[in-house]
């Protein structure tokens, strides 16, 4: 059976400008707070790639209220996360007591990193770390290669099948069975595993998936202050391995991060900007050695492809997967004046047993536009699902504090 795909220290600067604009979004973001306060040195270069010695899980809170990371030779660095949110979300998981779980929170406009957490692994970085399965996260992908060549968003498949596992009876049209019928957006919203195979088999084939896998970043370097593991795609060329891989189905890995950046170019309209955490390089005596800033890492997809996928988004949380996770039992939402949207994936692995969910998505409100990426792995007791822990994140951030 064949396969399309790729399988699995010092600082990098430059002192060039920023990248260029595209369609104004540099000139639109805005600046991060803190990025230009005190000790900045004029013409200090601008931090374009790994920070040699930084590890994202040694960040500590300073005496002035920031986090910082040392780094060799007596130099440290002083990181873009927000103080309170950051502590907040360390203890969430540390609460939930979680055998796997990352939190990844972006300012969308800057790719600027305000929420980094990690539990579990065996001490491994899970927010940058990829051996958790894409599952249905990678329906982006496909949605995305769908709407490049030539799917109507309004267009219906009508179904039946496939809610847990895609068989091959699954994959053939059956009006006697297949009495339910949805455009693509609902289907992405409730992640219907058989709309996604049926339309991939008719419109797609395994080098367009992959394509359209590495313009999302999968199989690639993500360019980020610390090495990211690289997300794998490997696309199967026989049908069903196919149909199943393009629904959600393994062959596919993700990291926390770069789920949060599937998300953020979503919202600036297949934009997506290099994740950046180390705001300065800082020596012996606190002076401003090279510091971060927004650039734009890549183009993922057309801003009239990444509008159908924000209205998606939106109706995973309002009547999708995400709907629990971001309501009461009473139907209320738990962040009434944010506008939220995301996409959930669940996949559960036998040997050893871990039920990975996924919640990658948007929120935006009170002047904040924020991207997440939440990775939970439950053991046999489960403790919270993705969706749950990523609304908890977001209360804090909107709200000040997350409720069960």
């Amino acid at each position: 059976m064949g396969m399309v795909g790729v399988a699995l220290p010092v600082v990098a600067v430059t002192r060039r400008g920023a990248a260029p604009r595209r369609d104004g979004l540099l000139a639109a973001a805005a600046t991060p707070q803190g990025v230009a306060g005190p000790g900045r040195r004029v013409g200090s270069p601008e931090i374009r790639g790994p920070v040699g010695g930084f590890n994202p899980a040694a960040a500590r809170l300073g005496a002035d209220g920031r986090y910082y990371a040392p780094l060799p030779d007596g130099r440290r660095a002083r990181l873009t996360l927000e103080p309170t949110w950051q502590s907040a979300a360390v203890n969430l998981l540390a609460r939930h007591a979680m055998p796997q779980a990352a939190v990844v929170v972006l300012d969308s406009a800057s790719g600027r990193v305000l929420v980094w957490a990690s539990q579990g692994g065996n001490g491994r970085d899970l927010a940058r770390g990829a051996e958790a399965p894409a599952a249905s996260v990678f329906k982006i992908v496909t949605a995305s290669a769908l709407l490049a060549h030539g799917m109507s968003a309004d267009a219906t498949t009508c179904f039946s099948g496939g809610f847990h596992r895609l068989m091959p009876a699954d994959l053939t049209p059956d009006p006697r069975r297949d009495r339910e019928c949805v455009t693509l957006g609902e289907a992405f919203a409730r992640s219907i595993n058989t709309v996604f195979a049926r339309r991939a088999l008719a419109h797609l084939r395994p080098e367009t998936e992959a394509d359209a896998a590495r313009r999302w970043g999968f199989g690639g370097e993500i360019p980020f202050d610390a090495p990211v593991t690289r997300s794998v795609y490997l696309i199967p060329e026989d049908t069903l391995g196919f149909a199943r891989t393009a629904a959600g189905f393994w062959n596919t890995t993700l990291s926390p991060l770069h789920g949060a950046l599937l998300a953020q170019g979503i919202a600036l309209r297949g934009d997506v900007m290099r994740p950046w955490m180390v705001e300065s390089v800082r020596g012996a005596r606190d002076e401003e050695l090279a510091h971060g800033a927004p650039q734009v890492w890549r183009r993922a997809v057309t801003p009239e492809v990444a509008a159908v996928l924000q209205r998606a988004m939106l109706r995973t949380v309002t009547d999708g997967t995400g709907f629990h996770g971001f309501h009461d039992p009473a139907g209320r939402p738990y962040l009434e004046g944010v506008t939220v949207g995301g996409k959930t994936g669940t996949l559960t692995q036998d040997t050893p047993y871990v039920a990975y969910t996924w919640f990658v998505g948007n929120a935006e409100g009170a002047g904040r536009r924020l991207s997440v990426g939440v990775m939970v792995g439950n053991g046999p007791t489960w403790r919270v699902k993705a969706a749950t822990l990523a609304r908890q994140v977001l209360q804090i951030a909107f709200r000040g504090q997350a409720t069960d």
